[in-house]
């Protein structure tokens, strides 16, 4: 026999056209397939204790937190809704602005909430401004040993106080006064504590800018309630 068929070989045979060009079908993994292959890992998880421990505490917590602020929302808005609120109803002053008259003026306090004021203290003043605007630095009345106590104030009661000028007034105030460059301003604060044991302060600025009628207006600031 001859060597050279016993070791012959058929050449490699290159592809064909078509054979090159025909797709190949792809392999395709199912949803179901893929769940059932994830499905150990999940169970693996789940019977790790650290991790239902770890997402017990960490879903408490969260709860926990809904829950401490829907509380904290519904007392703010109870409390709110409830509580006393001091402020001034009315202010009247006499005059004449004249020399070595003293001013005098009336303030009328009301607590328009539904619960008592407590401790209320009251400390007010007036002085002849002598400018015609309010400077820019904050209010300068606070609450001194010398303020008045007042006590308490029962849900929609009004409590009166009057004030006057300390000295009377001068030749130059009467005469800056009547030409409206200078003006009589009424300053005050107001501190009390609601039946929840919140402090609370009204602090109020009022001026005689129109001598022909008796009533005090606000200032462009110092008007103040929390």
């Amino acid at each position: 026999m001859d060597e050279t068929d016993g070791n012959h070989r058929e050449p490699d045979r290159e592809p064909s056209e078509y054979e090159m060009t025909k797709p190949r079908k792809p392999i395709f993994t199912t949803d179901q397939q893929q769940e059932q292959s994830d499905w150990p890992n999940r169970k693996g998880i789940l019977k790790n204790p650290r991790f239902v421990v770890s997402g017990s505490i960490a879903l408490f917590t969260f709860a926990l937190l809904v829950a401490s602020l829907i509380l904290y929302m519904l007392r703010s808005t109870h409390q709110t809704t409830e509580r006393a609120w001091v402020t001034v109803q009315n202010a009247t002053i006499v005059g004449p602005l004249i020399a070595n008259n003293v001013p005098r003026a009336k303030i009328l306090f009301q607590n328009s909430g539904r619960s008592p004021a407590l401790t209320t203290k009251i400390r007010l003043l007036m002085t002849v401004w002598t400018s015609g605007k309010l400077p820019d630095w904050e209010m300068p009345p606070i609450l001194t040993t010398d303020a008045e106590s007042v006590g308490v104030i029962g849900p929609g009661s009004v409590v009166s106080r009057g004030l006057y000028l300390m000295t009377p007034l001068s030749e130059e105030q009467g005469v800056h006064l009547e030409r409206k460059d200078w003006f009589i301003v009424t300053l005050g604060v107001v501190s009390y504590v609601d039946i929840f044991g919140n402090p609370h302060e009204t602090k109020l600025c009022l001026i005689w800018r129109d001598t022909s009628t008796e009533s005090l207006s606000p200032c462009e600031k110092w008007n103040e309630a929390n």
